[in-house]
């Protein structure tokens, strides 16, 4: 994963060398003990098992964010906008939920993607991002 994530920095600054590069990580979408997902819901993640979930979060996501993290770190025209400390406690089985399970209601499918918060949220830290890099 990391080995991609360097190759499409370089490329990015090959093609663009005085470009400042702004990686956003991916938001917490499951949360940290996901026995409090309600098994079959799919606002929530379907049938998919809390260990699955936790295999998900822990092997997938955060290994992801960060080799975003530490790739983009390695890259002096990089930074990086962690999405995933301030989302950590809206996650799709929370109570104020940043991100739609696989479900929406009324009835829009939405595949485990932020909602308007998350959004909100995402846009707050990019805007921050690219006014320190500008400052």
């Amino acid at each position: 994963m990391r080995h991609e994530y360097d190759r499409m920095l370089e490329v990015l600054h090959k093609r663009a060398p005085h470009a400042r590069i702004l990686a956003v990580g991916c938001p917490a979408v499951v949360p940290q003990d996901a026995s409090s997902c309600n098994y079959g819901d799919l606002t929530q993640f379907g049938t998919v098992t809390p260990g699955d979930l936790d295999w998900l979060r822990e092997d997938v996501l955060e290994p992801l964010n960060r080799a975003i993290d530490n790739s983009t770190n390695a890259q002096g025209a990089a930074g990086v906008v962690d999405l995933y400390a301030s989302s950590r406690n809206h996650s799709v089985c929370g109570n104020s939920e940043w991100v739609e399970g696989f479900v929406a209601l009324p009835d829009q499918l939405s595949f485990v993607h932020p909602n308007a918060l998350g959004h909100r949220n995402a846009a707050d830290h990019v805007e921050e991002a690219m006014l320190n890099a500008i400052s």
